[in-house]
């Protein structure tokens, strides 16, 4: 069985990642004329995805910024829900996955929700190791999949789940 996730938030947080969007202040994030769009959100967070160690749970200090940039942009659009999704690679049985991947949704959870987004608007799913991104058996295939997502729900034009 896998230890469970650490969640240490000693210390200040990460800077974000360099980049015009992370510099705007939070009215500029929002623009009350244009609808949200993944593609906003990806361009503010800089990604959807974050990467996680072997059998790990835990956030690294670039998950971190990561997740800050998203909350952010979560806060400032509080209509927009999100699936957060757990990956893992394929070097453990299928239900070690599952649980790992359900742990890696629940660490990005809980670090949203310690950034201010409602818990009501977060949703946790795990896909274990059933969704690669990457292929390969190789070291740097099985990296790429051991990995949380950030999937906005309740866009405009999308029906609710």
């Amino acid at each position: 069985m896998l230890p469970p996730p650490l969640f240490e938030f000693q210390g200040p947080s990460p800077e974000p990642l360099a980049s015009r969007e992370n510099n705007l202040p939070a009215q500029e994030i929002r623009d009350a004329d244009t609808p949200a769009t993944m593609e906003d959100f990806e361009r503010y967070a800089g990604t959807i995805r974050i990467l996680f160690g072997r059998g790990s749970a835990e956030l690294t200090p670039i998950a971190r910024a990561v997740l800050d940039r998203q909350a952010a942009w979560l806060r400032a659009h509080p209509d927009i829900r999100a699936s957060l999704q757990g990956h893992a690679d394929e070097l453990a049985p299928r239900e070690q996955q599952f649980a790992l991947g359900e742990k890696r949704a629940a660490a990005m959870k809980f670090y949203l929700t310690a950034r201010g987004v409602a818990p009501q608007r977060l949703f946790v799913t795990s896909f274990g190791r059933e969704r690669p991104v990457a292929t390969g058996s190789d070291e740097a295939s099985q990296c790429q999949n051991r990995r949380g997502e950030t999937v906005l729900l309740g866009l405009p034009g999308l029906s609710r789940p």
